[in-house]
């Protein structure tokens, strides 16, 4: 049992991908179905669905970065935009109901994409960023222990 604990397992990505495989789905299904009812349909820009793109993608990238524990690898950038593309595409699918596509399903679907692999790549980045910083504090705090050391006087013998 240690071993799932143990963060250099291999066990742990691998189960953390199905996990991001599974719930990624789920959200991509049960997005796709809601957002199917903000139609593409009518007159002027419809800007309530596009945004709805943007939304899933955010929403798939929150998911995601929440199964990785707020660090996900940079791989699961194109794995979180796929997944926000399926249910948008789901979307527009069950709008359109075999019609072409309007620009703003298009755009719907390039925000999902953009939104789901920034959000990756976002969360990525502030998570190595973390890193470096506790690294200089262990660095720093190392070296001050070593300057404290060197200060003091070594311990007599005689008593």
């Amino acid at each position: 049992m240690a071993r799932w604990l143990d963060p250099q397992s291999h066990v742990v990505p691998v189960f953390r991908l199905v996990a991001s495989l599974v719930v990624g789905l789920m959200l991509a299904g049960i997005g796709g179905l809601i957002l199917g009812e903000y139609t593409f349909q009518g007159p002027g820009v419809q800007w309530l669905a596009i945004s709805g793109g943007a939304g899933l993608g955010g929403a798939m990238a929150w998911l995601l970065n929440r199964v990785w524990s707020h660090d996900p690898p940079l791989w699961m950038m194109p794995v979180a935009a796929a997944l926000a593309l399926a249910g948008e595409t789901l979307a527009v699918q069950r709008d359109m109901d075999g019609a072409s596509w309007p620009p703003e399903a298009w755009a719907a679907l390039v925000l999902a994409v953009a939104a789901g692999a920034y959000g990756v790549y976002s969360a990525h980045r502030v998570a190595e960023q973390l890193r470096a910083k506790e690294a200089e504090k262990a660095e720093m705090a190392e070296k001050a222990g070593e300057a404290e050391n060197a200060e003091q006087p070594p311990a007599s013998g005689a008593g």
